[in-house]
């Protein structure tokens, strides 16, 4: 076996020391408040278009989707809202978030907000929206010289 060389050493002190450091910072902020990603939390999502609709699915972990998560829609923006309950053990460390979360996003035109549905399964909340269909052609527009 060789000696450890300082760098190694320096090494190993900084990956032990950032857990606590990080530990040490949520100790400072109320729990409700993230310091990581501001209050209230975000969401991560995904957004694509399937079968003629536009699909948001959003990872919500952990949660009742019928009584701790609220979805709405208004002048074309989707809002998904909730909160997470904490859930405390003695001598507790937890990185999961709790507290209250959302997440708004901006529709594409042509989404029918009438007609949304909503399911969860597996930790993942996943919503549909239907476009409309596009069966306008485009028109050659002329250009005048003045």
């Amino acid at each position: 076996m060789s000696p450890t060389t300082s760098a190694e050493t320096s090494l190993t002190h900084t990956r032990d020391v950032w857990p606590r450091f990080t530990d040490w910072l949520d100790t400072l902020v109320p729990s409700d408040i993230s310091w990581r990603t501001g209050f209230p939390h975000s969401i991560r999502i995904e957004e694509f278009t399937r079968n003629g609709s536009f699909m948001i699915r959003a990872e919500l972990p952990g949660i009742d989707p019928d009584k701790d998560v609220h979805i709405n829609v208004k002048d074309g923006m989707l809002t998904i809202e909730g909160k997470r309950e904490e859930h405390e053990e003695s001598d507790q460390r937890s990185e999961f978030f709790y507290g209250r979360f959302m997440r708004t996003l901006s529709l594409p035109s042509g989404t029918h907000s009438t007609d949304i549905k909503a399911s969860y399964r597996d930790g993942i909340l996943e919503i549909t929206i239907p476009m409309k269909e596009t069966t306008q052609r485009a028109e050659s527009i002329p250009i005048s010289h003045g």
